[in-house]
């Protein structure tokens, strides 16, 4: 057993790297295409990393996840500021039968120490 003084100074010793939990909802009716690699990509200056997405299968729909999974990236203790989120999505829409790829960027600001939630809530097609 860790002493309780002896676990608080390695807590506080942890280093304080900046994360992001990046979610993707679509709108009702749109899933997203299991054949198509949907991606985040996380840039900070010369930082730069992709994120694939991984899913809830739809039992309806072999080709087709229902929902993503909310992807937490972890980011270097050295970045600050802010930082720009890019999603490439592979959508399908289960009345139309049509599928489509759709690209999203956002920009957040990171906080030392802190996970920043990201939600991406896709639009309804008009």
């Amino acid at each position: 057993m860790i002493p309780a003084l002896l676990l608080a100074a390695s807590l506080s010793a942890a280093p304080s790297v900046p994360a992001l939990l990046v979610s993707v909802r679509p709108p009702p009716g749109v899933g997203f295409n299991v054949r198509g690699p949907s991606l985040i990509t996380v840039q900070a200056g010369t930082y730069r990393q992709q994120f694939p997405l991984t899913g809830v299968p739809d039992p309806t729909y072999p080709d087709a996840f229902r929902a993503v999974r909310p992807v937490t990236v972890r980011l270097p203790a050295r970045l600050r500021g802010p930082v720009t989120l890019r999603a490439r999505l592979f959508l399908c829409d289960r009345v139309s039968g049509v599928c489509t790829l759709q690209e999203h960027t956002r920009r957040v600001t990171l906080k030392a120490g802190t996970t920043v939630p990201v939600v991406l809530q896709l639009p309804a097609k008009r």
